[in-house]
């Protein structure tokens, strides 16, 4: 829709600097355009990501210039003396989040003298949801400074008629128009939460060495060792099998911990599976760092047994990243035993133990 014929013009004193994020540019119901077209003395300053994914903007305003945004330190506009009243408003466009990024990553903007609005009224803004009942768009903010720093400037209600207008255009036209809705695809990751396997009883914990055979690029990694540990009762498990195809480096044995004769004398993916089936018991739930090692071990799965990422688990919790499980481990200051297992299983293995019962604990506190 265009509304541009039926737009006012509203000179201010005030000159308005708007620093938008970048992805709210194109957004089509932004309100920083609507100030730009009817504002002469309002200019809008796009800020743009460097290498480093950085949204950085720079704007020439003087030292009394003041920045529109809810700082802890900011002073009530309204409560300013005339005499230190702003030439130049600074106002963040963009989300909250994008704005508050805005102000974080642009240190000048913290030179400056910062204030703030109390409405007296949510905002109007019914086609995007503010996050606080205080928090209103952008040209909202831009009026309420306005008919604060100078009620005589006619016109100000114009901005907000012109925005209203946008607002019930937009409202009406998604009334006519014929709701198809939208097949969302199965989730990928597993949801924000603990996984209930992680509180059961006869949870495993895996862990899994493989090799590319040959070391072609292109080949079928191949599972050599699988490792396990009950996390009720610690039995250990572990099956070091024999390569169908080409063997590893000697290279790649010393990364793992394994010897050539460990390979030589390995049984056959078959009975590995068998004893590991009788080992778990049917259908407990499996539980191993990564998704990576429960995919190399997914030849001595049965169909039926359910199993999570512990990684995933860990980031749920946290709500941040993990990093390694090693770092795991010392960031949650937890007590990991070597595994009687051959080569860095012994470890990696005795680590993931620590790791799944600890989120087992965090589980049950949560």
């Amino acid at each position: 829709m265009c509304r541009c014929a039926t737009l006012p013009v509203v000179p201010s004193r005030t000159r308005i600097v708007v620093l938008q994020h970048p992805h709210e540019r194109r957004h089509p119901f932004g309100t920083a355009r609507l100030l730009d077209l009817c504002m002469p003395n309002a200019e809008v300053h796009v800020a743009f990501s460097g290498f480093d994914g950085v949204p950085r903007v720079t704007a020439d305003v003087p030292a009394d210039a003041a920045v529109l945004f809810p700082h802890r330190d900011a002073a009530d506009l309204a409560t300013l003396p005339a005499a230190e009243r702003p030439s130049t408003l600074v106002v963040l466009d963009g989300t909250w989040a994008h704005a508050r990024r805005l102000h974080r990553d642009n240190p000048w903007l913290h030179r400056l003298r910062h204030v703030r609005l109390h409405p007296e009224a949510p905002s109007r803004y019914r086609i995007r949801r503010e996050p606080r009942a205080d928090y209103v768009s952008t040209i909202e903010a831009v009026t309420a400074a306005l008919r604060i720093l100078e009620p005589d400037t006619p016109g100000t209600g114009l901005l907000l008629a012109a925005f209203d207008a946008m607002v019930d255009q937009q409202l009406a036209h998604t009334a006519t128009v014929a709701r198809q809705g939208r097949a969302k695809r199965k989730r990928l990751r597993e949801p924000r939460a603990l996984s209930p396997w992680l509180a059961d009883p006869r949870l495993v914990v895996v862990y899994a060495e493989s090799s590319l055979p040959g070391g072609e690029p292109q080949a079928a990694r191949e599972l050599l060792q699988w490792a396990a540990v009950h996390v009720g009762s610690g039995a250990v498990f572990e099956a070091v099998l024999r390569p169908g195809g080409a063997w590893p480096s000697p290279h790649h044995l010393a990364h793992m911990g394994l010897a050539a004769d460990d390979l030589a004398a390995g049984e056959s993916p078959a009975a590995a599976r068998a004893r590991f089936l009788a080992f778990a018991g049917p259908g407990a739930p499996v539980a191993a760092w990564t998704p990576t090692s429960l995919a190399w071990g997914a030849p001595l799965l049965a169909p039926d047994m359910p199993s999570t990422a512990l990684k995933a688990n860990y980031c749920n919790l946290r709500h941040g990243r993990a990093g390694l499980l090693e770092q795991v481990v010392a960031r949650e200051g937890l007590a990991a035993t070597a595994l009687p297992c051959r080569g860095r299983a012994a470890t990696r293995l005795g680590n993931a133990l620590a790791v799944a019962r600890w989120l087992r604990v965090q589980r049950t506190l949560a």
